[in-house]
């Protein structure tokens, strides 16, 4: 092949044209700005329409869109104008030919043009002062000559007049990227868009911007701030990598790690000067992870991710904690995905493939829930929307500081679960329900042993065990593959008899969406002799979650009595930022004496509910709570005063997290330890007195507190402890 060839390709996907220049052994540059480039773009765009330029230049590529592309398809646009309408035949009514003056025109405009649109343009001016001169007037009729310049000016001037004249082609934007990312990453920001708010995720710069259209997340990936031989580095090693040794027999949940140390390993044999931890997990991103998806997977403020299809055309979309939906510079390609989806396949060990269009799995390396749909179940290719779970356990605290609900509400809900209640924590899809259930599990006494039932794993079981808490995990058949009945998982019934099998425990189980809600209301059932039972499904209010499960999903209306409490979570705007937020709406005791609708029998009683922004509650009506206070020896007014301490300790902890920066005192590990203190400081002073003081119970649990920030000060003076808890910062007691 020639040294001042290149060769190209035009793509089709999903509607979307692509024009692919492959530059390797091609003098141009691989961009618009490079006459070569640009002369034979022309020629290619003047008989097709493509949405995307695409040009590899040694390590790079450099990718221009549609947007970009206007000053180019304008001039375009008018070379077909001209080669349809020929200006220069037939300008005069004389009977010479002017062979010499048609043939140069023509040639300008179907040749010239398309090479050297700046050379071609010059070669016009020139021609138009020659036609002023004495010697071509003498030559040619001078109403000839006049109505050549005449041509010639309206030539020039329309050339001139175009973007890519006018502005010149250097001006045109483009992304440029290392060739090893398929993806494409713009670094146009939106029109009259304002940052809000900057921060890092792993060795990336994202930024948060805001315009009348809505917010956005830009990203800013390391990748693109790689030197040349960093770029080059990445690409020689992913290519020798993947020769020898993708074909491997890798444990897929076990590959990220592999390749991550594999690339460590290989470049520390290069005997090159970079920066191998960053290099080696980019180099992992690329082959066994994610890719893009890697760094928005890693951002703790982003809940959701989503993939529309078709994908080269629409954004990758995230949830952010803070602003809710926001709208990427992110576009995977149809390469991309059909690489993660490849990978989703081998871990999960399921089809994903026309036959069987919809997947449902769990990313247990990164905490990721998976959800996917393909052809013939959508229009255009492939979509995902990826569910990130929090890696270590939520706790009433940390949603109280999250402003779902208050103090005194994660009080009553603590209580219940002491008092061995069945709950039903119900709400909308991203409602919060796994959330909740979560730290409600945190809430139980870790001398229980828990039963756990989940059909894709979203609770952080590991951590729970690793501080204490007594699990046994049960995997559920998923409704995907019961739908296909190919599958080796136990049904949600025949996990519940196994469970009721394993002894006395507390049952919990993850998300309903079906039939398993039978199993549901039986655990309760079998709970209701003296075991707490908790677990989530979709509703909105008590009564339509008691119209969902007796009308939907066919489980007999009675069966509902086995619930002792509905937790109904919803969403709201927030009125300041216009953000939807998540909220606690009520805590509903359901009564047992009704027949056939709960509602009209007056059987849902709100022990607290929401009453536009603020929290009523209604305890000493409770006929839970007195049957509460009956299972825990106690009076009524024990049992308020207990609750209001319990009210004590969260607003004590949440108010230290909020003023002193001390996160800490809201995770499971410190909340865990302060309901030991706090239960054995009762039970010591029931043991000596026989009566509970609850003001000296206070005294000496804000004793203790101020004891365990002494210590996190002392923490935050050894160096070596600071850089193990980073955002420990030193308070005053």
């Amino acid at each position: 092949m020639k040294m001042d060839s290149c060769s190209h390709e035009i793509r089709v996907s999903r509607g979307m044209r692509m024009l692919c220049f492959d530059c390797t052994k091609c003098l141009g540059k691989g961009m618009l700005s490079s006459t070569k480039c640009l002369g034979k773009t022309l020629s290619v765009l003047f008989k097709n329409k493509v949405d995307v330029i695409r040009y590899q230049k040694e390590h790079y590529t450099r990718t221009y869109d549609r947007e970009q592309l206007e000053p180019v398809y304008g001039f375009v646009d008018l070379l077909n104008k001209l080669s349809s309408k020929k200006p220069w035949v037939n300008v005069c009514d004389c009977k010479r030919d002017h062979r010499e003056w048609k043939d140069f025109l023509e040639n300008l405009v179907t040749r010239e043009l398309f090479d050297d649109p700046v050379g071609a343009l010059e070669q016009l001016r020139t021609l138009r002062k020659q036609y002023n001169k004495k010697s071509v007037l003498q030559r040619y009729p001078p109403d000839c000559v006049k109505s050549y310049h005449k041509v010639l000016d309206n030539l020039t001037h329309s050339l001139e007049e175009t973007r890519l004249i006018r502005d010149g082609s250097e001006k045109i934007q483009s992304v440029l990227q290392p060739s090893f990312i398929p993806s494409l990453i713009s670094l146009k920001k939106p029109p009259e868009a304002r940052a809000i708010k900057r921060y890092r995720v792993l060795d990336s710069q994202v930024t948060l911007l805001e315009n009348s259209m809505g917010w956005f997340y830009f990203l800013k990936p390391s990748e693109l701030s790689l030197s040349m031989h960093e770029v080059k580095t990445l690409n020689d090693l992913r290519d020798s990598a993947s020769e020898k040794y993708v074909f491997e027999l890798i444990e897929p949940i076990d590959a990220r790690d592999y390749f991550r140390k594999l690339g460590g390993e290989l470049l520390s044999k290069l005997d090159v000067d970079v920066d191998v931890r960053k290099l080696s997990e980019i180099f992992m991103r690329y082959t066994a992870g994610y890719g893009m998806l890697e760094i928005l997977f890693h951002d703790p403020g982003v809940r959701d991710v989503y993939v529309d299809s078709p994908p080269e055309v629409t954004p990758v979309y995230v949830d952010h904690e803070s602003y809710g939906i926001c709208t990427t510079n992110i576009r995977l390609s149809e390469e991309d995905l059909e690489r993660i989806s490849s990978k989703f396949r081998s871990i999960g060990g399921r089809p994903f493939d026309e036959a069987n269009p919809v997947m449902d799995m769990e990313l247990q390396d990164i905490g990721v829930r998976v959800a996917g749909v393909r052809e013939p179940s959508t229009f255009d290719g492939i979509a995902f929307a990826f569910r990130k779970r929090r890696n270590m356990p939520w706790t009433l605290p940390k949603l109280v500081s999250e402003g779902m609900f208050s103090p005194k509400s994660a009080a009553i809900l603590s209580y219940l679960v002491s008092g061995k209640c069945s709950i039903l924590v119900t709400g909308a899809r991203g409602s919060g329900k796994t959330s909740i259930l979560t730290a409600l599990m945190s809430e139980i006494n870790r001398n229980d042993r828990i039963v756990l039932m989940e059909d894709t794993p979203e609770i952080p079981v590991d951590y729970l065990r690793s501080h204490g808490w007594k699990i046994e995990h049960l995997r559920n058949q998923p409704p995907i593959s019961r739908e296909s009945m190919n599958s080796y998982e136990l049904s949600p019934e025949q996990n519940l008899r196994a469970a009721l099998r394993l002894g006395e425990s507390v049952l919990v189980l993850g998300e309903v969406r079906g039939p398993e809600a039978k199993a549901l209301f039986e655990a309760m059932r079998v709970g209701a002799a003296g075991n707490a039972v908790l677990g989530t499904i979709h509703g909105s209010t008590p009564y339509d979650t008691w119209d969902r499960v007796t009308n939907d999903l066919q489980v007999p209306s009675t069966s509902f009595k086995a619930v002792d409490v509905v937790v109904s979570l919803g969403y709201r705007e927030n009125r300041e930022t216009l953000l939807k937020e998540r909220y606690l709406a009520s805590v509903t005791e359901v009564g047992k004496f009704w027949e056939s609708n709960p509602q009209n029998e007056g059987a849902f009683f709100d022990i607290m509910h929401l009453n536009g922004l603020e929290e009523k509650y209604n305890l000493d009506e409770s006929s839970l709570f007195r049957a509460i206070s009956s299972r825990k020896n106690m009076s009524l007014s024990d049992c308020l005063i207990d609750l209001e301490f319990r009210e004590t300790v969260v607003k004590d902890l949440v108010k230290i997290s909020r003023m002193k920066n001390i996160n800490d005192v809201l995770e499971v590990d410190f909340t865990a330890k302060v309901w030991n203190v706090c239960n054995s400081l009762v039970n010591k002073q029931m043991l000596s007195d026989g009566l509970v003081d609850y003001e000296i119970i206070r005294r000496k649990w804000h004793g203790w507190l101020r004891e365990q920030i002494r210590l996190m000060n002392e923490e935050c003076n050894d160096q070596d402890s600071e850089k193990k808890h980073g955002d420990v910062q030193k308070v005053s007691v």
